[in-house]
């Protein structure tokens, strides 16, 4: 449920406070933000049975705004966007995926999820995410591993700590009812009451061609991908592997948010649209990691570094985005939208399962 490429876009040109405000012409700019705020949880004050995504920044998105604001700390009064809220609002729906793997564990039966150790990978994720977000990311040791699924010590000290200071006693693995639900009411407080409504859809099911794919060198947020990429991503997991570097995943498959029984044009045709694309950064030698600014060096880059983006690059199936005519260092994918009749069928098929349920 990555943020669509719009909004994130105009944040690196610059300032969006005067293109997100009341009375604002930039109607695709604010049909992102409505579309964000819409799946963050704020239909209601939206009205989005009356007006859905109109691109008018009215009273209605105002009122989104306002509340999204206030339910984060910020004051705001919902007649404008700053870059600061903008942001904001792009890392929660970023989050977005992580929180909807533990809302269906709090809706479970936990008498077959006892331990957080024995989760998958990607539920160890949320949880740390989740953690980091709360202000515990010394104890993860987050700076260094991120979220990389893995139950350890760090991991362990830091839900001991979170429910302690929750007046919750824990052993930091046992996932009981007090602490799953008390992880819920912290996610609340950020969403709007609407925010889990998509859920179901958004998580992988038997009839769905949605995956959440999980491989030894992934980490990250929660990788979704369409079930036909996950032969590439393997290859890329192995190139990983033979590089010794580990995928930190920033962002998989993304969605239109139409939710109203069309299937609409998009605005951009990014392969992140159909789960064909993912954006990343490396993590290499003990710790280290290569971001967009170090990618982007290539092939002035760290060995390891070095050695899998050459894979990538040399693969006939896949492409790196710092060869692209306008660089995008942290991408890769296999150019699924070079047949664009191919790619729209897949659009239809992938934004269905995950707006429509079908």
């Amino acid at each position: 449920m990555e943020c669509s490429n719009l909004l994130e876009a105009a944040l690196k040109k610059g300032d969006v406070s005067m293109s997100l405000k009341k009375g604002s012409l930039d109607k695709e700019l604010i049909i992102d933000l409505q579309k964000t705020l819409y799946e963050l949880g704020f239909g209601d004050e939206l009205k989005w049975h009356l007006y859905q995504a109109d691109g008018d920044y009215g009273g209605a998105t105002v009122s989104a705004v306002e509340a999204f604001a206030r339910r984060n700390g910020q004051v705001n009064d919902g007649n404008s966007v700053d870059n600061a809220l903008a942001q904001l609002i792009v890392q929660r729906h970023d989050f977005l995926p992580d929180m909807y793997v533990l809302w269906s564990i709090q809706q479970s039966d936990l008498r077959t999820r006892k331990y957080i150790s024995k989760g998958t990978r990607t539920s160890i994720m949320a949880v740390q995410i989740l953690l980091n977000t709360l202000g515990y990311g010394q104890l993860l040791g987050f700076k260094k591993y991120g979220a990389d699924g893995l139950y350890g010590s760090s991991t362990r000290k830091a839900i001991i700590a979170y429910a302690k200071d929750h007046g919750i006693s824990s052993d930091g693995d046992w996932l009981t009812r007090p602490l799953i639900d008390l992880m819920l009411r912290h996610i609340n407080q950020y969403y709007g009451k609407n925010w889990s409504a998509l859920a179901t859809n958004n998580l992988p099911r038997e009839s769905s061609p949605l995956v959440w794919f999980e491989a030894p060198r992934f980490m990250g947020k929660p990788c979704r991908a369409d079930v036909m990429f996950v032969p590439m991503l393997e290859k890329v997991n192995a190139y990983a592997e033979q590089a010794d570097v580990y995928i930190h995943v920033t962002s998989a498959f993304r969605t239109t948010t139409n939710v109203q029984g069309a299937i609409v044009k998009p605005a951009t045709y990014s392969n992140h649209l159909i789960g064909h694309g993912i954006d990343m950064n490396l993590r290499y030698s003990d710790g280290q990691w290569a971001n967009s600014k170090v990618l982007a060096k290539y092939p002035e880059v760290p060995v390891p570094v070095k050695q899998f983006l050459k894979s990538i690059i040399d693969d006939p199936d896949l492409r790196w985005g710092g060869e692209f005519r306008n660089s995008d260092p942290v991408h890769i994918d296999d150019h699924f939208n070079k047949d664009m009749p191919a790619w729209r069928e897949r659009y239809e098929i992938m934004q269905r399962a995950v707006q429509l349920g079908n």
